[in-house]
């Protein structure tokens, strides 16, 4: 019985150490860099970027995958950036999307993952492939506000909990 205690209070020190290592990445571990020579411009004036996100940490990491469908849902992703004309999007009433662990991706130590973000699902359109000033931005390190949850609702919220806390942005860049 003893064995059994001391076997469970290990085992409970052991995820209490290896929940807080995992919290504790140091932000210049893990880069974030646009693949300007894989842009594509769409028939429909959207762009899609390619990005990198490099784990240089001795630990895994987990993120959240960019989104793929249209609609309001909970995502780290942001882009801004500068072209002749911006074009506006529309600001119809989007469906909710729900996320779950499938789109939680782990991004082990010492590795990289190439991603794909949407200009149709992230606002990046303009009247030609040339844009400036492109920054990425992927950050879970501030909370959700209270407008975001109850749209997606508390069981999705439980998703962040299981994300790095992370705020990485590549250099400017510009794709020509």
């Amino acid at each position: 019985m003893k064995t059994i205690k001391l076997l469970f209070c290990l085992l409970i020190f052991t995820s209490f150490t290896i929940q807080r290592d995992k919290k504790n990445i140091d932000n210049k571990d893990i880069t974030l860099e646009v693949k300007a020579e894989k842009t594509e411009y769409n028939s429909n004036n959207s762009i899609n970027l390619y990005v990198v996100i490099k784990n240089n940490s001795d630990q895994d990491i987990t993120i959240l995958r960019p989104s793929s469908k249209y609609g309001y849902q909970m995502d780290f992703f942001k882009v801004t950036y500068e072209c002749e004309v911006q074009y506006p999007f529309g600001s119809i009433e989007a469906r909710v999307i729900k996320k779950n662990d499938t789109d939680i991706i782990t991004i082990k130590s010492k590795s990289e993952i190439e991603l794909i973000l949407k200009g149709n699902l992230y606002d990046v359109k303009c009247n030609n492939p040339n844009i400036t000033e492109v920054i990425v931005t992927y950050d879970t390190t501030e909370e959700l506000s209270e407008r975001i949850i109850s749209r997606i609702g508390v069981e999705e919220n439980k998703i962040k909990e299981k994300l790095t806390k992370i705020k990485i942005e590549n250099t400017e860049t510009t794709i020509e």
